[in-house]
């Protein structure tokens, strides 16, 4: 492996890992602030109010979140991969 190619790989997965970081921070950081969604539905024919109950949604903060730890965990399985890929010299 030259050196160039070992600096790469280096960086790449220091970049893995600082990614994964942020994500899981981001993700930790919406997942602690609370969401309020004001959905309900009236039927005035029946003099019904129809509420949502137990409904859960996610952030866009804590989708980016979700999808940044996605995106570093799948760099760092491509940087395991070409790792353990390279061969050696004899």
């Amino acid at each position: 492996m030259t050196r160039r190619t070992g600096l790469i790989s280096r960086l790449v997965l220091v970049a893995g890992l600082a990614a994964l970081v942020v994500g899981v921070v981001v993700l930790a950081i919406a997942s602690a602030q609370p969401m309020s969604f004001g959905w309900f539905a009236y039927a005035p024919l029946s003099d019904t109010t129809s509420t949502a109950e137990g409904v859960h949604l996610f952030s866009t903060a804590s989708l980016l979140g979700a999808v940044i730890v996605i995106v570093s965990l799948l760099v760092l399985a491509a940087w395991l991969g070409y790792r353990r890929g390279v061969r050696r010299k004899p």
